[in-house]
């Protein structure tokens, strides 16, 4: 079998890719205001004329009196239903809009508004994207139809007003409130706590009120001064603190006994440099687009499209058939519900897809961290047993490896706190053409220790390195790209390359990586040859 899909793999990489729909974000909140029919009125036309702009057209009579309507207009489909009963009102737009800047990419954006009479009406959003990208990445942002409600009529979740800007802390009780609200189970949306550096009142290490309004609906920002950081210490200590313009950012479920490093914190240092403070941005609103996903159920806080589309379908069947209408009208309103079924089954499945292959990406990540642990716990029994019986700390490495079999056994007990390989790069080195396997390993020794020392301590430009004759460390330039490591989108933009423009993979050697600052380690991404790309 995998002998047939290495065969297959050159005829499959020409093949047209399927179009799969990717869950980019989840908005789940309620309409300020304790009038059901006005706070759902003005929301719903805040939709619309948000739809208008996008719909390539004027939306028919149907949708400004907020009944049920389809206007397809070829990659700019449009579609509205509305539920009514005697204690509920239910109404849900879908909108399609193609992207601006890449061919084949389209957005559709989910909204459904309403609830039970009487109550606080409530409002979902999905934000969904169809591609036939291989490697699809964007930045998350919600789409501006989430900052217009947060405009009015208003956002609230769990009993707080959600906003599009940072929130300012200015005093101690403030500082106390937010505290309490770090601690509540109850809550259910990231917490980023962006502090200011000691000395200064007016800014901060990253664009957070670009953050904040990225993040609008799916995360909270909030903005503290360098003389209020102590309260958040006294409270929860120095390791479950922020400060000195660090930025945390505090999951749901946190506690002052909880595990410090589920809660991420970029320090000062790391976001003063322009590469680090950009970096930090993407992650925050990557991982707040994740957990709004992850985080929520479709059916609870927030509601598809197609299961409102499909209830309202069956709802109207009903209805017909109480009223024993004609047969052709319930010949139609069956139609419409058998059409409406398979439509819903048709975008199940392609969310299936894109299901699988996140679950297949944390599965990776899991096994490589499952990896990690075994490596350095063999490690530290080996130390224990030093110290045990006495001696020196063994400072003998095993044999440089002479066969593929050995390389990753090698590698992992010899370098697992400074070299590590994604799992596309593990596999590429089972069976590799390459031929000098020695080599690949010097190579890989040389940045585990003088491409390390460099890197920690400096001592000279990396750019054109000599690693040993004829091997040299380079930039990628325009051969660099995009990959992902735990759960994190990096630049591999360095490989090892040996001279002379070779092909033949039995004796090409690249070597191309990242250096990932937050474990100081050298993350290798695809060897020992050249890599292919669209151009090659």
């Amino acid at each position: 079998m995998t002998r047939l899909s290495e065969a297959l793999a050159p005829l499959a990489a020409r093949m047209p890719r399927a179009v799969r729909d990717v869950e980019i974000l989840r908005v789940a909140a309620q309409l300020d205001g304790d009038d059901f029919a006005a706070a759902t009125e003005q929301a719903r036309r805040a939709v619309l004329a948000w739809a208008k702009k996008r719909a390539g057209g004027p939306l028919p009579p149907e949708a400004w009196e907020m009944r049920d309507f389809d206007l397809p207009r070829g990659g700019r489909n449009s579609s509205a239903v509305r539920i009514e009963t005697d204690d509920t009102d239910l109404w849900a737009l879908r909108a399609e809009d193609p992207d601006k800047d890449v061919a084949g990419r389209v957005w559709s954006t989910e909204v459904v508004i309403g609830g039970k009479l009487g109550e606080r009406p409530h409002v979902s959003l999905r934000l969904i994207t169809s591609t036939n990208e291989a490697d699809f990445q964007i930045e998350p942002h919600v789409p501006g139809l989430v900052l217009q409600l947060v405009d009015g009529p208003g956002l609230v979740r769990g009993g707080r007003v959600l906003g599009s800007i940072p929130r300012a802390i200015e005093s101690e009780n403030a500082a106390e409130d937010l505290c309490d609200h770090l601690e509540d189970p109850e809550r259910r949306l990231p917490l980023f706590v962006v502090t200011m550096p000691e000395g200064v009142s007016d800014r901060t290490l990253i664009a957070d009120e670009v953050i904040a309004k990225a993040t609008a609906g799916i995360a909270r920002v909030v903005r503290v001064p360098a003389d209020l950081t102590w309260i958040l210490t006294r409270r929860f200590g120095r390791f479950r603190s922020v400060f000195g313009g660090a930025v945390r950012v505090y999951m749901p479920g946190f506690s002052p006994a909880d595990d410090p490093y589920r809660h991420r914190l970029f320090l000062a240092e790391h976001l003063a440099s322009e590469e680090g403070s950009a970096a930090c941005a993407v992650w925050l609103r990557k991982t707040a687009a994740d957990i709004s996903v992850t985080n929520t159920r479709l059916g609870r806080s927030v509601l598809d499209f197609t299961m409102v589309r499909t209830a309202s379908r069956r709802l109207r069947t009903d209805r017909v058939r109480e009223a024993e209408a004609p047969e052709a009208e319930l010949l139609e309103t069956a139609r419409e519900l058998v059409d409406s079924l398979e439509k819903q089954v048709e975008e199940k499945d392609k969310e299936i897809d894109g299901y699988i292959e996140v679950a297949e990406a944390a599965e990776a990540r899991a096994q490589e961290a499952e990896r990690e642990n075994r490596a350095l716990l063999y490690q530290v029994r080996q130390l224990k047993d030093v110290l045990a019986r006495g001696g020196d700390t063994p400072t003998t490495e095993p044999p440089i490896p002479q066969e593929w079999p050995e390389f990753l056994d090698w590698l992992d007990q010899t370098y697992p706190d400074r070299i590590a390989l994604t799992p596309a790069a593990r596999r590429m080195v089972r069976a590799p053409e390459f031929e000098d396997v020695a080599l690949v390993a010097r190579c890989v020794s040389w940045l585990a220790s003088e491409h390390y020392d460099r890197r920690l301590e400096g001592g000279g430009t990396l750019r054109d390195a000599a690693v040993e004759s004829g091997i040299r460390n380079a930039l990628c330039g325009g051969d660099e790209y995009e990959a992902e490591w735990n759960g994190r989108r990096h630049v591999v933009d360095w490989h090892l390359k040996n001279g002379g423009n070779v092909r033949d993979p039995k004796r090409c050697l690249r070597i191309y990586y990242f250096w990932e600052p937050d474990t100081q380690r050298t993350v290798i991404d695809h060897l020992p040859a050249h890599r292919r790309t669209g151009a090659t």
